[in-house]
């Protein structure tokens, strides 16, 4: 559901770009068409029951996203200079293909105003400032942007406990750079388990759910099987084993 919405909101989004709007019944129509097709992909089967009740669930919510403040501006057209960019598209950052772009780049006065929609979202928490300051990354390596942090406003604008909550940030040399460290450390790590899971599969950390499993890079020689359950004792056995061996070298 919250797949369908993000992309019936950026292709209305990428119309409204172009002059044309949406009518109420249009935009159910897209809703329950972009539903349909990702519930029909599911690997589960979803009722025509709880696919109404999936629907009702996304138009209540996308209504009220359109209700925010940016949005509302852009249907009056306050703003002349707006585009819309893949979140899909990474970006290269010292040899690491990134996903950091926002979703919406606005000019408003003499600033750039990167946004990014979660159509979901967890609690408010420091680490959400540090995400925003990776927009700010990729505004400044993308080209016809400037190269100052301060020359962007970084807005997130995310779903939370019924309401769609708008956070916004300045970003400075200081919050970029450390997000950039942070980046790097984070693929550092990845590289490392990666590393780490090509030597010894029992050193990976084994999914909460076997739908994780489903695009895990490991899976072909995991050895954990389809019992999760079986898999996390097993994977006890050998971690003791493999600390044993590392301990007597």
């Amino acid at each position: 559901m919250l797949r369908a919405m993000k992309e019936t909101l950026m292709d209305q989004l990428e119309d409204l770009h172009q002059g044309k709007e949406w009518s109420q019944l249009l935009t159910k129509h897209q809703l329950y068409s972009n539903l349909k097709r990702r519930t029909n992909k599911s690997m589960y089967d979803v009722s025509n029951v709880r696919l109404e009740s999936l629907l009702k669930f996304a138009q209540n919510r996308y209504s009220r996203l359109w209700r925010t403040r940016i949005l509302r501006q852009l249907c009056k057209n306050t703003h002349s200079q707006w585009y819309l960019f893949d979140r899909l598209e990474p970006v290269d950052i010292q040899g690491n293909l990134l996903f950091i772009a926002p979703d919406m780049v606005v000019r408003i006065q003499n600033k750039w105003h990167l946004f990014r929609f979660d159509m979901q979202s967890s609690a408010h928490s420091v680490c959400h400032e540090e995400e925003a300051n990776a927009m700010a990354i990729w505004a400044i390596q993308h080209n016809g942007f400037p190269q100052k942090p301060i020359s962007f406003k970084l807005h997130t604008i995310a779903w939370h406990q019924g309401y769609w909550h708008q956070k916004t940030y300045q970003p400075s040399e200081k919050s970029v750079s450390n997000c950039s460290i942070l980046l790097s450390n984070d693929m550092n790590a990845m590289k490392s388990i990666r590393t780490a899971g090509n030597r010894n599969p029992a050193l990976l950390p084994l999914a909460q759910h076997y739908r994780t499993c489903q695009s895990c890079a490991f899976r072909t020689f995991c050895p954990g099987g389809k019992d999760l359950a079986k898999a996390k004792k097993e994977q006890a056995l050998l971690e003791l084993s493999t600390k044993k061996r590392l301990l007597e070298a």
